[in-house]
Order: structure tokens, then C-alpha cells, then sequence
């Protein structure tokens, strides 16, 4: 299956971005982003020179970026090309589960290394996780070691990711993969 996805850089042309971002950034901070984001191993100097700044101005406005919380420049492992599988966990506490179990169980989680993503929902379920190993037969047999007989959990599904087209706003699609 061919998908065209939108350039990465087209996003943020996007009104519905830029009116979301508008209040914390403004449109050097929006390029500086789009930049790193491509290539977060980008010096202050070649930054600079992508979002038409001094490199003075380009170090200050990234470093206070990173001050405010606002970007973090991070290593993606792409489970697809590297042969992982990966999948989403929804979960459903019990409704007995003290507040404190919960906050413990949430813990176990985040030092859990085979969990890349720990997000609290709204609607059926109360929390979501992401997992990833070597093959679905293990994720299964990891998720169901810490979530099957668990005071806090009541339910949970497994939902295997079978493609990642798009995630941090770049493209996963198998022609960009391959290039």
C-alpha cells in the first residue's frame, strides 16, 4: 500500500498548529523546532542558517525552549526498521484501587524499560501504555506477567501496531524508509 503523507516541513504551515503553538512560540521558535526535529544533531551555526537567525539568537531561543519545557531533542528507535514489534496496552483499573496502588502500579511502569510510553485517558479506559519486543508472542507473555492478576488492573487489551506512518510529526512511510 502507497500512502503519501504531507513533507514533514508542511505541517507546520498547518492554521490549526500554528494557532495551537501560538501562544508559547512564535514563528522562529515554530522553524527552530521543524529544524531540530529533522536533525536534532543540528549545530547552533547550521541552525542558524535553516531559520535565517544569528547563531546567538538561534542558541537562546532552542536553549530557552528547552528551559520552558517545550522541546526536548531525543533518539527515535524506529521498531519497524529495526524488526521489533510493538504494541498499545488500554488499560482499565479497578475500581477499589487506592489512589496510592495506582501511583505505585504507574511507577513500575516508568522503570519498566520495555515500555516506551505511559499516557493517563479519558473514556473506557483509564490509562494507556506502549510496549515493545522482540516479537508479539513476547509483548503478550510481558504485558500478561505484569497486568494478569494485578490488584490495580481490572481489564486490559492489546492492541498490536502493525505500521507507524506517521509519529513525531515524521514520516514512516516504506518509501522514506528505504531512501
Amino acid at each position: 500500500m502507497s500512502i503519501e503523507t504531507p513533507e514533514s516541513k508542511e505541517w507546520i504551515e498547518d492554521p490549526r498548529v500554528v494557532e495551537l503553538l501560538e501562544d508559547r512560540m512564535d514563528h522562529k521558535d515554530y522553524l527552530i523546532f521543524r529544524e531540530l526535529n529533522e536533525d536534532g544533531r543540528l549545530s547552533d551555526t547550521e541552525l542558524a542558517e535553516r531559520v535565517d537567525l544569528s547563531r546567538t539568537a538561534a542558541r537562546r531561543r532552542r536553549k530557552q525552549l528547552q528551559e520552558d519545557g517545550i522541546l526536548q531533542i531525543f533518539a527515535l528507535l524506529v521498531f519497524k526498521q529495526a524488526d521489533y514489534s510493538y504494541a498499545e496496552v488500554q488499560i482499565t483499573y479497578d475500581t477499589s484501587a487506592s489512589a496510592d496502588r495506582v501511583d505505585e502500579f504507574i511507577r513500575t511502569l516508568l522503570d519498566d524499560g520495555l515500555v516506551y510510553e505511559v499516557a493517563e485517558c479519558m473514556g473506557e479506559h483509564d490509562l494507556m501504555i506502549r510496549v515493545w519486543q522482540s516479537s508479539l508472542d513476547k509483548i503478550n507473555a510481558h504485558v500478561r506477567r505484569h497486568l494478569h492478576d494485578n490488584d490495580v488492573v481490572d481489564s486490559y487489551s492489546v492492541v498490536p501496531i502493525t505500521n507507524s506512518y506517521k509519529m513525531f510529526h515524521r514520516d514512516f512511510t516504506e518509501d522514506t524508509a528505504d531512501s
